[in-house]
């Protein structure tokens, strides 16, 4: 009878591994929250905000004229890019994007609009939203990659082309810098100011420029452009001549406000890795307690004498 009670007694669990045990569960916890806080919570903090609303402005200097003969005048200009969320359907948010450049006096030059539809993970446009069917990037996504994006958003009335050239710092700030093109974009119905526009000619856009943008973010924190916008005779598919040539960059302030945007987001975004990372350690190290607590006390003593 007493050797069938030391038998039983045997096969209860002794302290230490129940101790073992309550320890594994709690590391085992801590993995399920690490990977709970990389692949589904982060995510969500990344996403494009409900409320996303942002403005830009830009210095410019140019010159313009009327017609394809007529007196260039020279102008320094300042262009407001106005970006503002009107309703957020899922992971979809609906943006008007609107630009606008005028003359330091007041005088209206050029402006466009429009809705896009963006996707608040990606921030790409979404085929089937918005007044056009756009394509590529509306910003540029968190965690940016050397490589090349299409993109499209109020600054062109088309698609640009950006491609990585090389890192730099800015500011303290490591950046990706980006160049790009746009092409023969018809921005005929910005341009009905002028005379000839659109009874004779189209108006067409090329430009090309730099960007920097802070990867982690996605932000761009400095920008600069130059092009020129020229009369087309869509009859005969030939430029005529240019009317309206210019370079331009953020103002001081906007570059400051960008660049503060992005060090910030870095930091908040810059908890996607090392939550989950501090997390994945935790459960490591209290299993690796729960082990040598669990462990004979011989073993213990060898242990401790080992380190």
């Amino acid at each position: 009878m007493r050797n069938e009670n030391r038998d039983g007694d045997e096969l209860k669990p002794t302290m230490s591994q129940r101790r073992f045990g309550r320890q594994l569960s709690l590391a085992l916890g801590l993995w399920l929250l690490a990977a709970i806080t990389r692949w589904w919570i982060a995510p969500q903090w990344a996403r494009l905000p409900a409320d996303y609303a942002d403005e830009t402005f830009y210095q410019a200097r140019s010159r313009a004229r009327q017609t394809p003969d007529g007196k260039w005048e020279s102008a320094r200009l300042i262009g407001r890019r106005v970006d503002q969320t009107l309703v957020v359907s899922g992971d979809t948010a609906i943006v008007q994007g609107d630009l606008h450049w005028s003359t330091e006096a007041g005088q209206v030059l050029f402006e466009s609009g429009g809705i896009y539809g963006v996707n608040r993970h990606s921030r790409r446009n979404v085929s089937g939203y918005g007044n056009v069917n756009r394509s590529g990037q509306f910003l540029f996504p968190p965690h940016v990659e050397r490589r090349s994006y299409t993109y499209w958003n109020p600054l062109f009335i088309g698609p640009c082309t950006a491609t990585f050239d090389r890192t730099a710092v800015v500011n303290g700030l490591p950046v990706y810098v980006f160049r790009f093109t746009a092409r023969n974009l018809d921005e005929s119905s910005g341009y009905t100011h002028l005379p000839d526009v659109p009874e004779r000619y189209e108006a067409h856009t090329d430009g090309q420029g730099t960007l920097w943008i802070e990867p982690i973010s996605g932000i761009v924190v400095d920008y600069r452009e130059r092009g020129a916008s020229y009369f087309f005779d869509g009859r005969t598919r030939k430029r005529v001549a240019d009317f309206f040539v210019w370079s331009d960059h953020f103002t001081p302030q906007t570059k400051t406000a960008q660049l503060q945007r992005a060090a910030a987001r870095r930091r908040m975004m810059a908890l996607e890795i090392w939550l989950p990372l501090g997390l994945l350690l935790g459960g490591l190290l209290w299993l690796a307690l729960g082990l040598r607590r669990a462990a004979p006390a011989s073993t213990r003593a060898s242990m401790g004498n080992e380190l």
